[in-house]
């Protein structure tokens, strides 16, 4: 058997050996340094991005509340459908008045009297309140008896009447407190106007000329303008109807938006079931803002 021995190796095979060693040394500890490189570097990202996420919220953290904060700002009032402004105010507790405790009078016929109220009650009226101490003069050069205001919704009319100064609309006001004397003068002229009797009234045979009058004005006892809360408008732009007139069309803007930043609502407003009279855009009765927001 041939024994090679160390010094028969060629000094060039020994230098080829140590040259794959010295390669792959260097190699593995580029690689080290590769991968060493890229762990820090990730740790390092990681956390920078973990801090981030934790520095900075989420947007629906972020600007969420900030959308709701201005769309609040923008929009600071309930919106009401028909029904829910006639409920508001048969809920508001008025100041300074109190409630219609006995019937009031008006034809003078007891009977037809009853026939009068069953019919308006069953159209949706309700019996009202009355000042309870002293309400103030409004000043307003188209009234006259009825030129009084509860001092309350006097504020909210004086507001109403700048912010509508201020977009140049011509508003003004046709009827605030009535009192049931001067309603009842009111509801007979529509009632009786042609020959219609108490006695034809009471033997049920004129219902139809009762619901014909009740579509437009309350009995006496009945009218939400007794509570001095409530006001009929008029637009001074030359309309033959307010309903046509650019004062509606800037009051009704937005769910009434001009109305309710002064305290008003709609007193008869369209979409309301059994509300008393058709629905009366010219009419608006003070609750406050309180109720609306």
């Amino acid at each position: 058997m041939r024994v090679i021995n160390r010094g028969h190796i060629k000094s060039g095979n020994k230098q080829d050996v140590y040259k794959k060693h010295s390669s792959f040394k260097i190699f593995f500890v580029f690689v080290l340094i590769i991968g060493v490189g890229a762990g820090i570097s990730y740790f390092y990202i990681s956390n920078n991005d973990k801090k981030a996420v934790k520095e900075s919220p989420s947007i629906v953290a972020v600007e969420q509340p900030e959308l709701i904060a201005e769309d609040k700002e923008l929009k600071p009032f309930k919106i009401f459908n028909g029904d829910e402004f006639k409920q508001l105010y048969l809920s508001v507790a008025y100041p300074n008045t109190q409630q219609i405790q006995k019937p009031i009078s008006i034809t003078g016929n007891d009977e037809a009297d009853a026939r009068i109220r069953k019919l308006a009650e069953e159209r949706g009226y309700k019996q009202t309140s009355i000042p309870q101490g002293a309400i103030v003069k409004i000043d307003e050069p188209r009234l006259e008896n009825d030129n009084l205001l509860q001092p309350l919704s006097s504020v909210g009319w004086q507001k109403l009447k700048d912010a509508a100064k201020t977009d140049n609309i011509p508003i003004a006001i046709i009827s605030a407190y009535r009192s049931p004397e001067w309603q009842r003068d009111l509801f007979l002229s529509r009632l009786l106007v042609n020959g219609i009797t108490p006695a034809q009234i009471a033997a049920g045979i004129q219902d139809k000329a009762i619901n014909g009058a009740l579509s437009s004005a309350a009995v006496p006892g009945y009218s939400r303008h007794h509570t001095g809360y409530t006001i009929d408008l008029w637009c001074e732009d030359g309309s033959s109807a307010f309903l046509n007139s650019v004062c509606f069309e800037w009051i009704k803007k937005d769910n009434y938006l001009k109305a309710k930043e002064s305290g008003w609502v709609p007193s008869y407003p369209e979409g309301a079931d059994e509300q008393g009279p058709e629905p009366e855009p010219w009419e608006y009765v003070w609750v406050g803002t309180d109720y609306l927001k």
